[in-house]
Formats: structure tokens, sequence, C-alpha cells
């Protein structure tokens, strides 16, 4: 008995479905040949009656056996809701971390959530660009002998208040830019 007479598993029959659905989203099959192949893979018994379903296709047989090292890790869940919660968390780790936690959160969930990384990434922005200006006022302070060192209390309390209102306006309404905002990070 040769090996195309062995009859297939339904994991075999799967994976061959898989690969079609590849094909299909590739353009290599139009909708109707998709249909046909696919309930040919799907009525297949034997191995040979699986690999017939890709002829024309490929030059040589369609390994529909993949062992468990060689599979495709599973794809990354994505989540459908707003990010309202880690949004908000996102504006305000600036209080205590400024922009090192925005950060962290666009390189975590924000990978997951595309709505979750929008608001990191604008108050990864916003955190970058308030610490711009306390570094450009530090340096401008220093050259004008400390004259212009009453504008840091200012620059302060724009900053706290611009941090509080983006984590707010997150939560309620989901949607929030900050002025005055460089946006550096896409």
């Amino acid at each position: 008995m040769s090996t195309s007479d062995l009859l297939v598993t339904p994991a075999q029959r799967d994976r061959a479905v898989e690969i079609l659905k590849e094909m299909y989203a590739d353009g290599r099959l139009d909708h109707m040949e998709f249909d046909l192949r696919l309930e040919k893979a799907l009525k297949a018994r034997t191995r040979a009656e699986l690999n017939s379903t890709f002829d024309g296709l490929v030059a040589r047989p369609v390994p529909t056996f993949a062992p468990a090292a060689f599979t495709r890790p599973a794809p990354i869940q994505r989540y459908q809701g707003d990010g309202r919660g880690m949004g908000t968390v996102a504006h305000w780790l600036g209080y205590p971390t400024f922009f090192v936690g925005p950060a962290i959160v666009v390189a975590t969930t924000g990978q997951k959530n595309p709505a979750v990384r929008r608001h990191a990434v604008e108050a990864l922005n916003f955190q970058l660009t308030a610490f711009g200006a306390f570094a450009a006022l530090g340096i401008l302070t220093g050259f004008t002998h400390g004259f212009l060192g009453f504008l840091f209390p200012i620059l302060g309390i724009l900053w706290f208040l611009l941090t509080g209102i983006g984590g707010l306006a997150t939560a309620a309404t989901g949607k929030f830019r900050y002025p005055f905002t460089l946006r550096l990070i896409k």
C-alpha cells in the first residue's frame, strides 16, 4: 500500500482547507474555483484525493500534515473595545512615570488593541512634548541666570491639568487630543 492510499485525518483535511483559504486570499483562486476545491478537500478520503485538490496550483503535493513545531503561531487576539479604560490608565501613568508609563502601554497592550494604542500614543506624545518644554525652559532659565524660573510652576500646573483632563476625557468619551503637542510618535 502506498502513502497516497492512506486515509486522511480531520487535521489534515483542516490543514488543506487552511491552505486553500490562503491561496484564495492571495488571489490565486477565484471564488467559484475556491468553492469547488474546498468541497473536494472536504470530501477527500485518501491522501491522493486530498492532494488532487491542489492540481494545477503547485508543482508538487502540498504537505497537509505539519508537525506541531512547524505550525503557524496563533494569531494575536485583537480586542474590539474602544480602549477607554486602558487609555485612561495610559494618560494617568504620566503622573508617576512621565513618558515611560505611556511608552510601556504602547509597547504592551497597544500591540493588541488599536484603540488603546491610539490613546497611549497621544499620551506619550504629550509627555514627550512636556519633557522637551521643561528641558528647554531649564536651559533658557540657565542662560537668563534664573530670570525665566517663574515659568516652571506655570508649566507644571499646565502639565498636571492637561494630563488629568486627558485621562478624564478618554474615560468619558474615548476621544481626546492634547493641544500644543508635537506628534513625534505615530
